[in-house]
C-alpha cells in the first residue's frame, strides 16, 4: 500500500499516523503532492547529484520558438516520472492574463490514487519572469 505522505514528510515525522478517515487521508495526500509539485517545478535538472534528471530544464535551455510547448511537455513528463501518486497526468497552458504578460500559467490535472479511491484533482501553476514557480490547489 502506498503511503499517503511523501518520503521527506515521513522522515520528518515518522511517528505521525493513526486512524484517519478516507477524506482526511485524501486531503493529506493532496497537500503532500502539492508540496512535491512545488519542489519539483522549482528544481532545475542537474541540481540534484543523486538524480540529475529530476526537475525541469532551465528556461534558457528550452528553444525560444517552441518554449511554452516544450515547457508544457517537460512538466508533464517530469510529473509522470517523479510523482507516482498522480495518474493520467495532463498539463495544459492557461491563456495569458493581459494584466500579467510575463507570467505563464499551466493547469495540471490527473487522478490522485489513494488506497480507497481515485480522485480527480487539479493544480494551478504560475511561473513568473524570474522562473519561480507557485503551485496552488
Amino acid at each position: 500500500m502506498a503511503s499517503d505522505r511523501g518520503l521527506f514528510d515521513r522522515l520528518r515525522d515518522p511517528d505521525r499516523g493513526g486512524f484517519r478517515s478516507a477524506h482526511q487521508r485524501t486531503d493529506r495526500i493532496y497537500a503532500s503532492v502539492t508540496t512535491h509539485l512545488h519542489q519539483m517545478l522549482n528544481t532545475r535538472q542537474d541540481d540534484s547529484s543523486a538524480v540529475p534528471e529530476f526537475g525541469l530544464p532551465a528556461l534558457s535551455d528550452i528553444d525560444v520558438g517552441t518554449r511554452v510547448e516544450d515547457l508544457r511537455r517537460a512538466i508533464e513528463q517530469t510529473i509522470r516520472t517523479y510523482e507516482p501518486r498522480l495518474a493520467g497526468v495532463r498539463v495544459q497552458l492557461v491563456p495569458p492574463d493581459p494584466d500579467e504578460p510575463t507570467k505563464v500559467r499551466f493547469q495540471i490535472t490527473g487522478g490522485l490514487a489513494t488506497s480507497d479511491e481515485r480522485v480527480r484533482v487539479r493544480f494551478d501553476t504560475l511561473v513568473d519572469g524570474s522562473g519561480s514557480w507557485k503551485v496552488t490547489s
